[in-house]
């Protein structure tokens, strides 16, 4: 997420994601209730959705709290990752039509901030991401679905190419939710015709 990344949630994005959106699964257990809460949206979500946003959205609203944030980040396939942490806030905006996303990760080269947001739309059927950081000054775009037997969901899209104007590379962004206290989002770019994952974020509920 320095010059050449994006979040997610996208995912979140990240967001997201991550919008996020998504990795392998995070640390940590899931508390007793996981199962129920991953089911079924808190009160605070309840009340800020529509009775039309269908089960789609209410499954990304589910996602609304706290967050605790470990980020890698690969500049190099061939290096190991820098790591770092962070936090992000989750928040159903619009009548629960869509996630946003508030991260921040702080390193030794100085805070990260991103704003992501994420939905589905019922007229295309498919999941839409927005995302935005300090990194650069366009947004970029992505869409996709959703796999429920893989709790996954998997969006593409393109973003500008910071060395050719007017050009994009292709990205992938990959968010899997494995119960209601964590998930992970990996966000792939191409180079030189070949797909290299630049950033993992890992979620843990506060």
């Amino acid at each position: 997420m320095r010059e050449r990344s994006r979040f997610p949630l996208s995912i979140a994005p990240a967001v997201a994601a991550a919008i996020l959106l998504a990795c392998g699964p995070a640390h940590g257990q899931a508390s007793p209730d996981a199962s129920t809460r991953a089911r079924e949206p808190s009160p605070a979500v309840a009340s800020t959705a529509r009775a039309d946003s269908g089960p789609e959205l209410q499954r990304l609203n589910a996602l609304a709290g706290h967050w605790t944030v470990r980020q890698s980040m690969w500049t190099d396939p061939a290096n190991a990752p820098a790591i770092d942490v962070g936090e992000a806030t989750l928040t159903p905006v619009l009548g629960g039509r869509h996630l946003r996303q508030d991260l921040r990760i702080d390193s030794p080269t100085g805070a990260f901030r991103g704003l992501g947001y994420l939905g589905y739309d019922l007229a295309t059927r498919r999941y839409d991401s927005l995302w935005m950081d300090v990194n650069f000054t366009g947004m970029i775009l992505a869409h996709g679905s959703y796999d429920p037997s893989r709790r996954t969901y998997e969006l593409t899209g393109a973003m500008p190419d910071p060395h050719h104007a007017g050009a994009t590379l292709p990205l992938r962004e990959v968010m899997r939710v494995p119960d209601a206290d964590h998930f992970t989002y990996e966000y792939y770019e191409h180079h030189d015709g070949r797909e290299m994952l630049a950033v993992r974020l890992e979620y843990t509920r506060r």
